[in-house]
């Protein structure tokens, strides 16, 4: 009965050893695995990854030129006069002249022209007054204005005087004219006899004219 005890027992133990051994065996360490790299790119090669944008060129605007649209003073230089017509009655004489715009572009004429009665020497007349008048015995009065002329469009003005004399005074008579256009310094011409008996020549502002050539 020891003996079979003895016997089991021994059986017991070598069936253990067996068994630890092939346990032993068959486990393989795996092993361990390496946790994932975390490494942040440096500064530099996040500055040399991302491209670099192209500056664009400033743009400037450029002011389109600005063309002058108001029409500048008239010249002599650009201008003829000549009369027109001529009123007379009860012993009153209106002559009216024209200017006349022979440049290309408009301009503009404003006010009284000058007048100055010439003999023919071209010298002044003695004794004579140059008024200037609104109006006339033909024409009412009218206030000064600008008159802007077109190439090849007029603008008006009257001289006028009185002509009547008495047997005892001698009446000066001029043998040219002298015409300024407003705001000038330079003249124009015109052969033309004017007798202003009482001395006295009235000149009205230029005006439009109504029918243009």
């Amino acid at each position: 009965m020891r003996i079979l005890i003895l016997e089991s027992s021994m059986l017991l133990l070598l069936t253990a050893m067996t068994t630890g051994c092939v346990g032993s065996s068959s486990v393989t360490k795996q092993p361990q695995a390496l946790p994932a790299s975390t490494e942040q790119p440096t500064k530099e090669a996040v500055l040399s990854s991302t491209p670099t944008p192209t500056a664009k060129p400033i743009e400037h605007s450029t002011p389109e030129a600005t063309i002058a649209t108001n029409p500048t003073r008239c010249e002599a230089s650009q201008l003829s006069v000549r009369r027109v017509s001529e009123d007379a009655g009860v012993g009153n004489v209106a002559l009216t002249y024209a200017f006349t715009n022979n440049g290309s572009s408009p301009c503009n004429l404003n006010g009284y022209p000058g007048l100055a009665l010439l003999d023919a020497k071209d010298q002044p007349l003695q004794g004579i007054k140059v008024i200037r008048s609104k109006g006339t015995y033909f024409s009412s009065k009218q206030p000064r204005q600008q008159v802007t002329l077109a190439p090849g469009k007029q603008a008006s003005f009257q001289i006028a005087y009185n002509h009547v004399s008495s047997p005892q005074e001698h009446c000066p008579i001029s043998s040219k004219i002298e015409i300024t256009p407003p705001n000038t310094s330079q003249n124009l011409t015109l052969a033309e006899e004017i007798k202003p008996c009482t001395g006295k020549v009235r000149v009205t502002p230029v005006r439009s004219v109504a029918t243009q050539p």
